[in-house]
């Protein structure tokens, strides 16, 4: 049949996808979160210091549960209103927004600004606090610890182990199973006469033991600077980030020796704080990190976890407002009905840059009755714990003036900024979409899919520069242009020692592998390895490598659409059907020259535009060049985390020696292995233009990855200089990329960077859709299912499983999609090695043993991939990026073995022995 009479469908096809992804759109809300209220306490002064902790986890039917807090009921602080301290129980079901329940059995004390925290198994652990001592009529700091359950409806409570001393006005945080306590203040010597000082101290608790044997531990305190202990503090503010956590802001008790450094920040006999320090848990070791704008003291007790790498603090009371508030009310110290609320604002802090910046406003709606009605109008709450569910952030009661209270309970989530791509930018990247697909169709009508042949190799007419690009574009992909750049902007280029193996992996590869692709002229990769040693290894190999490509395909399209996802209101899902959609239209049409010319245009268009971007980036400096230099060095960004006297195998590892080993065989395995890129050796002329197309490679890749490398670190300096166009929502550091694509590129440009990823994306899809078609057909249709039919049968089949991979790669896709991968390039990475290391191990055992029979490269790949398997599934410390070194040695070592106890080959000839 002719393929031309298939245009006007296939064209009205790719009209149909490019519609609905102009027509889906995202919604989101203004600012950085969207707040929203629960049924408010049923106590109408509501209280401050509260315990809080949701019951159940993540569970659906989760409740929230409040416990004591103080309040003035008899009249206001500056009227001679007395504090009051609570022991009431309030329950609130979450799941079915039910109603307020108060508990009938009450706290075991009155108790009021202690420290909460939600357990990994679903409990509750209300730790310290304060209440008026009976005898002395003092506040005394508490030390008892309760540890809160839901068993079958019921609230039950069991004592813990005490705090080392009575402790109150601290913060608390859970890492994994251990519960930090932090700072506050208690009395000296446990005397509530003697009244209270800060501590500087800290503890933590480990739960993954039995409840009886729960013991506290020290915590070393951070120091200011070398050898000065920071000032330890009431009221601060802590948050976690992976395994640091950060303890932020506070005040202490004014200190009479430091006030030139304070007087700016001095109140009351208080010094508010703008310190902050973070805590390494696994090393137990502290690093100062930037201050805050301004000293800041009460805010909700734990800053919240925003986006990838920030933290925002909601909220707070700095010093200059307090000073505002006192000279418009000096005889009441500032206090009064008349008072505004605390300060709504709320500042982000980047654990990766080390920088604050603002995040807006919290919901803040005064009514015009505030003075005599506070309840009715929406406030920032101060001195109440932050409690999390569900990805959600409920803030329950609190202080909203100086001695009053609202019973309010906030319920919020951050949202990330919409971002509007916008008709220009559109334009440019359909004309590219389009435009591949017209390479697609001007191969079609030139009888490049006229036989199986042309179809697979393009009747050997590819120039060697095409194939080099094509080669080139294949290898790297979105994964590059996305990953490697986000790579070095969360961590550093030490991953780029990783691309140097290339050097010896292309000569490797000319001179060894190729002479035996081109001599025994190849379609299929695998049919070397029944030559050279039987049918079943072929079909291991072959099946192995379709196998991974599925993955692959998806891996590359949910990358693209992600930065689809994060530039524009479109969502990943249309992405990835639009992009894959059109994808398989030209690949379907065209064969392996559409496939390698389009690789071509694409390889040129994904370096141009990284080349593109990162000038754009580095114009946006001040300094230009030698600013991302500066930074790169101070933030140690290059080469410094890079170990050359050691040899950690772990995930993480930033061994010199490792990472080279490593990368070497992810580099070696595709490029002796990998049916997409051997494919490309047999596409040209002759031996000499594979060769040529191998050395343009090599070229290209040692110059590209360094652009990669180099663009992350230059869009790190760009967000460390300029820390408040960084939008703190954002959801993975994998899309750092595209959103400074769109936030910071004109129009019209950024549409032709994000052309670029698409490029990148397409060339590996592509060739992959192709090359799978190619081992299928090969070494399954035609050696096994139906050998002996007709060329034409053959490439209708290779059409049809263009697209039905087409559409198995872009519904694995979608699976990713509604996951959580935190990089998609180690992702990558580790799948080489658990699907294709042993791959490699038999093309090595065919070309450089003499004695390598089938049954030991048989027994040494199944050895191999086994080996890997075990590893990856049984939670190995073992770094994912050396599953392929693994499968491959694995399967060379036991094939050779197994081979000498077995006889010898049967593929004379087929190795470099001869």
């Amino acid at each position: 049949m002719d393929q031309r009479n298939n245009l006007p469908r296939l064209g009205r096809l790719a009209v149909l996808w490019w519609c609905l992804l102009g027509m889906t759109v995202a919604v989101a809300g203004d600012g950085l979160f969207e707040w929203d209220r629960l049924p408010a306490m049923p106590d109408k002064h509501g209280f401050a210091g509260v315990h809080a902790g949701v019951l159940g986890g993540d569970a659906d039917d989760a409740s929230l549960i409040v416990v004591g807090g103080a309040n003035f009921p008899d009249g206001l602080p500056w009227e001679g209103g007395r504090k009051v301290y609570h022991d009431g129980i309030h329950v609130l079901p979450l799941g079915t927004r039910g109603s307020w329940r108060k508990w009938s059995e009450p706290w075991p004390e009155a108790v009021g600004y202690g420290m909460s925290v939600n357990l990994p198994d679903g409990s509750c652990l209300f730790m310290g606090g304060k209440q008026v001592d009976a005898a002395s009529g003092k506040e005394r700091a508490l030390a008892s610890v309760h540890v809160v359950r839901d068993v079958d409806g019921e609230i039950e409570f069991t004592k813990g182990p005490d705090l080392p001393e009575g402790r109150t006005d601290g913060v608390a945080v859970v890492v994994g199973t251990r519960v930090f306590v932090f700072a506050g203040v208690g009395n000296p010597g446990g005397d509530p006469e003697a009244g209270f000082e800060v501590l500087q101290s800290a503890v933590v608790l480990d739960t993954s033991v039995p409840q009886d044997a729960w013991k506290w531990e020290s915590v070393p305190w951070p120091e200011a600077s070398a050898g000065v202990p920071a000032r330890g503090r009431m009221l601060p503010v802590v948050g976690v980030r992976g395994g640091d956590v950060f303890l932020i802001g506070g005040r202490d008790f004014a200190d009479p020796a430091v006030v030139d450094e304070q007087a700016d920040e001095r109140i009351f006999d208080l010094d508010f704080l703008a310190d902050g320090y973070a805590l390494d848990t696994d090393r137990m070791s502290w690093r100062r990190i930037a201050d805050l704008p301004h000293g800041l003291s009460a805010a909700p007790s734990t800053a919240v976890q925003v986006g990838a790498t920030h933290l925002a603090v909601l909220g707070g009371v700095p010093v200059d407002f307090l000073k505002e508030q006192v000279a418009a009310r000096p005889e009441i110290n500032g206090q009064g009905t008349a008072h505004p609320g605390f300060p709504a604002d709320v500042l982000v802090y980047d654990t990766l840059t080390d920088t604050w910046a603002s995040g807006g406003v919290m919901a803040k709606q005064v009514g015009p009755d505030h003075e005599s009605n506070p309840a009715g109008s929406l406030w920032a709450p101060v001195t109440t714990p932050v409690v999390t569910w569900k990805g959600q952030v409920i803030l329950p009661t609190g202080e909203v003036k100086p001695g009053i209270r609202s019973p309010q309970v906030l319920i919020g989530k951050p949202l990330a900024q919409p971002k509007h791509f916008g008709w220009v930018n559109w334009t440019v990247v359909a004309v590219y979409l389009l435009g591949m697909v017209g390479v697609g169709y001007w191969f079609m009508k030139r009888e490049s899919a006229s036989s199986t042949d042309a179809y697979f190799r393009g009747g050997q007419r590819v120039p060697w520069w095409v194939a080099g690009l094509s080669i080139f574009a294949t290898m790297l992909s979105a994964l590059t242009f996305m990953g490697i750049p986000a790579r070095a902007y969360q961590t550093d280029v030490t991953w780029y020692i990783g691309q140097l193996p290339i050097l010896i992996v292309v000569p490797l590869v000319v001179f060894c592998y190729l002479p035996f692709f081109r001599k025994l002229d190849l379609t299929s990769a695998y049919e070397y390895l029944e030559r050279r040693f039987n049918v079943a290894t072929r079909v291991f190999a072959s099946l192995s490598f379709v196998l991974f490509h599925i993955g692959r395909i998806a891996i590359v399209l949910y990358l693209p659409a992600l930065a689809l996802a994060a530039v524009s209101d479109i969502g990943v899902i249309p992405s990835i059907l639009v992009i894959g959609v059109l994808c398989v239209i030209y690949t379907v049409m065209g064969g392996i020259e559409a496939v390698v010319w389009t690789d071509a245009i694409q390889a040129l268009v994904l370096m141009g535009g990284a080349i593109l971007c990162f000038a754009l980036v580095v114009m946006r400096l001040d300094g230009g060049v030698g600013e991302v230099w500066t930074i790169a060095n101070s933030d140690s960004k290059l080469f410094e985390n890079l170990q050359w006297k050691n040899f950690d195998i772990a995930d993480g590892t930033t061994s010199a020696v490792v990472l080279f080993v490593a990368f070497f065989f992810n580099s070696l395995v595709p490029y002796t292995s990998g049916q997409d890129v051997v494919q490309r050796y047999v596409t040209t002329r002759d031996l000499g233009a594979a060769r040529k197309s191998l050395w343009t490679t090599m070229w290209m890749s040692v110059f590209g990855s360094m652009v990669f490398f180099g663009l992350g670190v230059a869009i790190y300096a760009f967000y460390k200089t300029h820390p408040a166009q960084l939008d703190p929502a954002l959801p993975k550091t994998d899309s750092i990329l595209p959103f400074f694509i769109m936030q910071q590129l004109p129009v019209g440009v950024s549409g032709l960077i994000v052309a670029a990823v698409f490029a990148a994306s397409q060339s590996t899809i592509s060739s992959s859709l192709n090359s799978v078609a190619t081992a299928w057909i090969k070494d399954f249709d035609a050696r096994l299912i139906r050998p002996g039919r007709s060329d034409d049968t053959y490439l209708r089949a290779a059409k049809w499983v263009v697209f039905l991979i087409g559409v198995l790669g872009i519904g694995v896709a979608c699976i990713m999609a509604t996951s959580d991968i935190e990089s998609a390039f180690k992702t990558f990475n580790k799948l080489i090695g658990l699907t294709a290391g042993a791959l490699g191990g038999l093309f090595a055992l065919g070309v450089f043993t003499k004695r390598a029979n089938g049954i030991g490269a048989m027994i040494g790949a199944v050895v191999g991939f086994a080996t890997v398997l075990g590893l990856y599934f049984s939670g190995s410390p073992v770094s994912g990026l050396l599953y392929a070194f693994i499968g491959f040695g694995c399967c060379f070592v036991v094939g050779y073995g197994v081979s000498l106890m077995t006889g010898v080959d049967r593929g004379r000839g087929l190795s470099m022995h001869g």
